[in-house]
């Protein structure tokens, strides 16, 4: 660790052992106790100074003296914890720590709270390891182990420490401590920001605090930059900051990058799961910090998220107050500083009542170097910066802006420019412009096309999860696109990818295929296609390689160049498609099978002309007709035969459903009804015998039904209806008639549903039409209307022409052509 011989000096004063402070009676006071000396009368000298400036001068040492106090305070926590850890070693007393940490400042000539850093942060856990309430067993053991100077076998030694991360863990147990020592927020963020770590130094370093409203508070600061505090307001922060971004996830950010020209770091503060404010640090140019260092410096929000809710408490309320629309000058110059592009303020310039240009407030440090004051004199505009591309496009959107208070985003809009030699050439600006109070804060940046290109390109590849990579030969490690160290690292951080790691990514069972096809590759220059399952780190993924190899002179292979695409989730998506397909197929095959085994049945049940015909005294025809041309099967069919001593058994139903399981139904309840008209029921009693049946057995099913017996003796028609369809008669004269009765619950419906039965007498050459509901009571059909026609259809049944009525019907009342129904047409001889 480098230090200035000056701070080195002050430091050692204050820490060293042999150096000690007096008390006012004289007393030795130890190092980590140090008071500030009480003034003392002296005579004045001659040529003494002003009142004045005697006092300034008092002061100014009063103060340097306060900082070298509280200073001590803040390491004393450190020196006391090393104590702790060599008593605990060494078994010795705290006196004798305290010699033997002198010793060794002495001896290494390093300052002693230096020493006790170090001492501590060798012995201190990492800050990203597990808390000891969340250890396993096993690693409990074996730590208890360790500290009585014992090894588990099973775990085996402990790895030596690198010296580099020893030295950043010894950093940060000392700035932690300073941290908890501090008393303000100032203090917290001076520790942060003078900390000699593996970190360059931040030109400045911010705290705040979130409020309710998602406000960000500036409670502290640290840097020549920051403007008085007097000036600070809180406010949300209107920009893509990495303060909003920080909390906003809840993770720690760093945004760096060899194209800009800073850098800022944010890590949120965090109680318990709640965000409560955000530590920051910026940069003046990119900084490139390895993986240990960002972990060390994300800790450090750990005891700054500590000491803020200690010191929360002690704000004086006034601080919390948001008021009204914060001045864009007071907060901007803090938190523009934290954003790696160009920011401005800009305030409008009234001409006559409009806009006519803006004018710079402010700007930060990536933005003052954009802005030429040679250029454009010391009091830039938007219209001197920019004058095409201000005056075309950026002064509209500005005053839009101002009139509707929706930010805008441009770009990237094409720029053109010459260069010193008069050739032309192409840049690109994107711009964010957001409204606060009545200003404009812009952030914008100016790209080349190479860089927008690029930008394309690693979002291309991050879209469509493909990574590229180029390998020569003679190098053990290829170079990788951001995307391809994402796929197998985890993140897009450049990191070593050794080809000798690669076989063991590879499923075993795809192994061989892979390496021939390498082999191939390399020896004969073939291009390279294939597809294999990961394995190790990329276990669960499967990945398609294209690579094609170059080639010099003599046709010998130097390198080789390709792609790797993640086609996990296509792959996924093709087996999910695959299996889907294949039940369709199969489904299909089921409802084939089952439609033509349902029309099967559905032809035997429908009775065969010499059924029809041995009805003693009636002539009788039927129709049943299928829904979608059909393609499936519905649940209507009719039924007639013949009975003992000239009685005829007529039966219309419909059972509800389609398919094999209706029509299964419906040949149940067809061989019933056969069965219950046979011991001489009438319709009534039948229609309750076939309510029981189906109610018991088939409780999922319902149907409708007409059954009727006519006894051709006496020319009678006794008849019982299940559902809401009564017969119609045609007279021999041409009139018509809905035959009086009463008319039931469908069947199925209600298990103590009874039924009545209707008698009529019929003359010869009446016509009778039993039907099923669905043929008057299609949705949307009104039924009185649909009974007038089905009256008027006494024309088409003089024809004994069941299909014409059936038509007529349909065709009157506009029911599809592919409606199911069922009815049949009768002829009293």
């Amino acid at each position: 660790m480098v230090t200035s011989e000056r701070t080195w000096g002050r430091d050692q004063m204050r820490e060293r052992p042999d150096e000690q402070w007096r008390d006012a009676a004289g007393r030795r006071v130890p190092a980590g106790e140090a008071r500030v000396p009480e003034p003392t009368e002296a005579p004045e000298p001659a040529g003494a100074l002003e009142p004045a400036e005697a006092l300034a001068a008092v002061v100014a040492k009063l103060r340097t003296e306060l900082a070298g106090v509280r200073t001590a305070m803040r390491n004393r926590a450190v020196i006391e914890q090393a104590k702790g850890v060599l008593v605990e070693r060494l078994g010795v007393t705290p006196d004798e720590g305290f010699d033997h940490l002198k010793r060794l400042s002495q001896r290494a000539n390093v300052k002693l709270v230096e020493v006790a850093a170090t001492i501590v942060g060798a012995t201190s856990p990492d800050p990203r390891a597990a808390p000891v309430t969340e250890i396993t067993d096993e690693q409990l053991r074996a730590r208890a182990g360790r500290s009585r100077g014992r090894s588990d076998p099973a775990a085996g030694r402990r790895p030596n420490r690198p010296a580099a991360r020893s030295a950043l863990q010894a950093q940060h147990q000392l700035i932690s401590a300073r941290i908890a020592a501090s008393t303000t927020f100032d203090e917290a963020a001076e520790v942060v920001g003078a900390a000699e770590a593996g970190w360059p130094p931040p030109a400045a370093v911010v705290i705040t605090l979130r409020e309710p409203t998602g406000a960000h508070r500036f409670v502290g600061g640290y840097g020549p930059g920051l403007p008085h505090r007097g000036g600070w307001q809180p406010v949300p922060p209107p920009l893509d900051t990495a303060i909003a971004e920080a909390t906003r996830d809840g993770a720690p950010l760093l945004v760096t990058d060899d194209g800009r020209t800073s850098a800022a770091f944010a890590a949120p503060l965090l109680d318990g799961e709640r965000v409560i404010g955000a530590l920051c640090l910026s940069w003046p140019e990119p900084v490139d910090l390895d993986a240990d260092t960002r972990r060390y410096l994300s800790a450090l929000a750990t005891p700054v998220a500590s000491k803020a809710v200690e010191l929360a408490e002690e704000l004086p309320p006034e601080a919390g107050a948001t008021g009204g629309p914060a001045d864009p000058a007071a907060w901007l110059p803090i938190v523009g500083e934290t954003v790696p592009d160009p920011v401005a303020l800009l305030a409008p310039v009234h001409e006559d009542g409009r806009v006519v240009d803006f004018r710079v407030e402010y700007a930060n440090a990536a933005a003052t170097r954009r802005i030429s004051p040679t250029r454009i004199g010391n009091n830039p505009t938007l219209l001197t910066i920019y004058p095409r591309l201000g005056s075309e496009l950026l002064l509209p959107r500005f005053v839009e802006l101002l009139r509707t208070g929706r930010p805008q985003r441009l770009g990237p809009v094409r720029l053109r420019s010459a260069t010193g030699d008069g050739a032309p050439t192409t840049r690109f600006l994107s711009a964010h412009a957001s409204l606060v109070g009545d200003r404009v804060v812009l952030a914008w940046r100016v790209h080349d096309e190479a860089e927008l290109v690029h930008a394309q390109l690693l979002d291309a590849e991050r879209i469509a999860r493909i990574g590229s990579f180029r390998w020569e030969l003679d190098r053990a490690e290829p170079y990788c696109s951001p995307q391809l160290y994402r796929m197998f690292h985890g993140d897009e951080r450049p990191r070593p990818i050794a080809v000798d790691e690669l076989s063991g990514c590879v499923y075993s069972d795809d192994l061989p295929a892979v390496e021939d096809a390498v082999r191939r590759t390399l020896v004969g220059g073939e291009q390279l296609s294939w597809e294999f399952r990961g394995a190790d780190r990329l276990a669960g993924r499967r990945l398609r390689i294209v690579a094609e190899p170059e080639l010099d002179g003599t046709g010998a292979v130097t390198a080789i160049r390709g792609t790797v695409q993640d086609v996990t989730e296509e792959r996924a998506i093709a087996d999910r498609l695959r299996l889907a397909e294949e039940a369709l197929t199969a489904q299909r095959l089921r409802v084939d099978a089952e439609l033509r085994a349902a029309q099967s049945l559905h032809r035997a049940l429908m009775p065969s002309e010499p059924e029809l015909g041995a009805t003693e005294g009636l002539w009788v025809t039927g129709r049943t007709r299928s829904s979608r041309g059909g393609t499936r099967v519905d649940g209507n069919w009719y039924d007639a035969c013949a009975l003992p001593e000239g009685v005829s058994l007529l039966v219309v139903g419909d059972v509800a459903g389609t398919g094999l399981a209706a029509m299964t139904t419906a040949a149940r309840l067809r061989y019933a009804i056969r069965a219950y008209a046979a011991l001489d029921m009438s319709p009534g009693q039948l229609l309750a015998s076939v309510n029981t049946l189906l109610c018991a057995l088939e409780p999922e099913r319902t149907a409708t039904l007409m059954v009727a017996r006519y006894e051709a003796k006496e020319r009678r028609l006794r008849w019982a209806a299940a559902g809401q369809a009564a017969p119609v008669r045609y007279r021999r004269d041409g009139g018509a008639e809905l035959l009086p009765g009463q008319l039931g619950l469908p069947v199925g419906v209600l298990a103590e549903a009874t039924y009545s039965d209707a008698t009529v007498d019929v003359a010869p050459g009446d016509r009778l039409l039993l039907y099923t509901d669905s043929l008057v009571g299609a949705r949307g059909t009104d039924l009185v209307s649909a009974l007038d026609v089905l009256l008027g259809a006494g024309a088409h049944a003089g024809r004994d022409d069941v299909e014409a009525v059936v038509s007529h019907v349909v065709g009157s009342l506009h029911v599809g052509a592919d409606a199911d129904m069922g009815a049949m047409l009768v002829r009293v001889a």
